[in-house]
């Protein structure tokens, strides 16, 4: 993901009339005759209700010069109404219509899930689509939106392109969503938005599983991506969904987009399991409207050469929020995919975080702990290091232990799972502790909070029993740093036009310090990092500057860490001192394929500064 709020900026791409290998960009001329779209859109558009067995559709959108919507079948009869009855919206029953999960997003599709929500069922047969279907009206924020498809039990809509949210919120706004039939409105409720918040449509239509995603072969055809025809590394693939945020030359509401219509912010793609550190990750071809269709998003890359393969590839979708897993078919060879060999591995961490300045100051000591398993399975990859003052990583998403909103789903991958090693014993000369598992989607984890000072230099013993996983080893602790505390006071202003230092003694030499400047909180957060050797005792950022000085003539000097300023009190330094990946211990266990890796983590936390001009 970069650039996290719309550019203020405008433009536009060319209109391609053909796939061509150095820009691969799908447009309406795919299927000139309307041909085969509309299968893809019946695997976009069908919206299954999980929790009921009904099929309830969303209507399938054909091409915009085919000028029609072609709705689908239903699976069950509407039951005669005697009664007119208030439109009711279930609990959280407002959601992203490709993942049925919060937070929608301006300009998306929505399924609304209740009760009495119109009296009859009902689907759009022209574009643009109206703001009222057999009696039924949706409004967000008062403002009436087009709507798909209508039913007793389920409303599919476009959100209001115009939905006010809050750029520079910490967290979600809210948006209001009313349902009016001839019996009423419902009560208002309050809906979690989201400048973009991905969410790729599935093959099964139950936003987990197989994508809806279509393969760009070397000689330019066009096929849906599925167990039985893999897309192959270094071709291209398109998967489509709703929500990726804004666009430039967007249509009117309710219409569909006619041409090429890229996002505002870039998206990111996670294509594997534990994929090399890059952030965006891989950067799309395109990203965009899917034309001839309203509210589906589409977003268009290349298969990496070394991308994992299987018939179950995980894939997120990257922008102000990482989208619910999906998976993707991939093989070598294309056609029937084939799994790998199922690989695991285990990892640990014994974690010390002392923090000031924050709502939770204080120390606090964690074992944390995991045993995934799936088709091909990597090992986790090490952050890159680089040596400052020279270079540091700029504008990047915030490290995983840092809190952020996140959608209010997770899918399970089929193939992968975090195995258990029962109860987990860990002891020092002087403590010792039990860790249990707990459930988690796909499997269990570990994440035991041990006695204050538990985590000091010394040997620990660390066993499991197994259920599957068995195991046995030593993991000796190395030694904290003592950070310079006074510049990173609570209230300090950090200048952004200065070199940052952090400076500290002790540790190991060869240990591994990493420093990261997080700049905003919650939604708003990004970060810089980098790393050098525990013996030399400081890490320098050096702010990069553009411009020429007033006094020569010019318009002033703006100097940047990558980051933004932030707000008083939103700016965080957090140091984590850790063995080098040299000296990371490992131990032999039964139940996984590979090893346990173990290590210690000692996180020193200063919150409350500001990061000025």
């Amino acid at each position: 993901m970069v650039d996290r709020r719309p550019a203020n900026r405008s433009g536009s791409a060319k209109r391609l009339t053909r796939i061509t290998r150095a820009n691969p960009l799908f447009v309406s001329e795919w299927h000139p005759k309307c041909r085969n779209l509309g299968a893809m859109a019946l695997i976009l558009m069908t919206i299954r209700l999980r929790m009921f067995s009904p099929v309830v559709p969303l209507g399938v959108l054909l091409p915009h010069a085919c000028s029609r919507i072609v709705p689908i079948a239903l699976a069950f009869a509407a039951a005669p109404f005697i009664f007119a009855q208030t439109p009711q919206i279930s609990s959280k029953g407002v959601v992203n219509a490709a993942s049925y999960a919060q937070p929608i997003t301006p300009g998306s599709l929505v399924s609304i899930f209740g009760t009495n929500l119109a009296n009859a069922t009902a689907s759009a047969t022209q574009l643009p689509l109206t703001t009222e279907l057999s009696g039924t009206s949706v409004t967000v924020n008062g403002v009436k939106a087009p709507i798909l498809f209508v039913s007793p039990a389920q409303i599919n809509l476009e959100t209001p392109s115009t939905t006010q949210i809050c750029y520079s919120c910490s967290d979600f706004s809210t948006a209001s969503v009313a349902v009016t039939t001839s019996a009423g409105s419902s009560p208002t409720v309050q809906v979690p938005i989201s400048f973009s918040a991905p969410a790729a449509f599935t093959a099964d239509t139950s936003g987990c599983g197989q994508a809806a995603a279509q393969n760009v072969a070397a000689n330019y055809s066009v096929t849906d991506n599925s167990p039985s025809n893999s897309v192959q590394p270094g071709d291209y693939i398109a998967i489509f969904g709703t929500g990726f945020g804004p666009v430039y030359n967007a249509p009117t509401d309710g219409a569909a987009a006619t041409g090429l219509t890229n996002l505002q912010s870039s998206v990111g793609i996670t294509l594997g399991v534990n994929a090399t550190f890059v952030s965006p990750g891989i950067v799309p071809n395109y990203g965009g409207l899917a034309p001839g269709l309203v509210g589906v998003d589409q977003v268009n890359f290349q298969i990496p050469p070394d991308a994992q393969q299987g018939c179950s590839v995980p894939v997120m979708i990257g922008g102000q929020l990482n989208s619910p897993a999906v998976t993707l078919s991939i093989h070598a060879a294309g056609g029937q995919c084939v799994n790998p060999p199922v690989q695991s591995y285990g990892l640990i961490t014994l974690t010390k975080t002392i923090a000031s300045g924050t709502s939770s100051d204080g120390e606090t000591d964690t074992f944390t702990a995991t045993f995934p398993a799936g088709p091909g399975l990597p090992t986790a990859q090490a952050f890159p290091i680089v040596q400052p003052p020279t270079s540091y990583v700029a504008n990047t998403q915030p490290p995983s232990f840092v809190p952020v909103p996140a959608v209010s789903r997770t899918c399970t991958v089929d193939g992968y799972s975090n195995l258990s090693a029962g109860p987990i014993s860990v002891s020092s000369p002087i403590n010792s502790t039990v860790a249990q598992p707990v459930s988690l989607v796909g499997g269990v984890t570990y994440e035991q909070t041990l006695p204050i000072g538990f985590l000091a230099p010394g040997n620990y013993q660390i066993s499991a029993p197994g259920n599957p996983v068995a195991f046995q080893g030593s993991l000796a602790a190395g030694s904290p740093i003592q950070i310079q505390a006074s510049p990173l006071a609570s209230g300090t202003t950090i200048s952004s036009s200065k070199p940052f230092s952090v400076n500290w003694t002790g540790g190991d030499p060869g240990a591994l310090v990493t420093v990261y400047m997080v700049a905003g909180i919650g939604l708003n957060a990004r970060a810089d990092y980098a790393q050098a050797n525990a013996s030399s005792g400081s890490l320098t950022f050096d702010p990069v500057c553009s411009g020429n000085p007033v006094s020569a003539g010019g318009n002033g000097v703006v100097c940047s860490f990558g980051i933004p300023p932030t707000h008083p009190g939103e700016f965080e330094v957090i140091v984590d001192v850790t063995p080098s990946s040299s000296n990371i211990v490992s131990w032999s266990a039964k139940g996984i394929t590979g090893a346990v890796k173990a290590f210690w983590d000692y996180r020193y936390i200063f919150g409350g500064l500001t990061l000025g001009y």
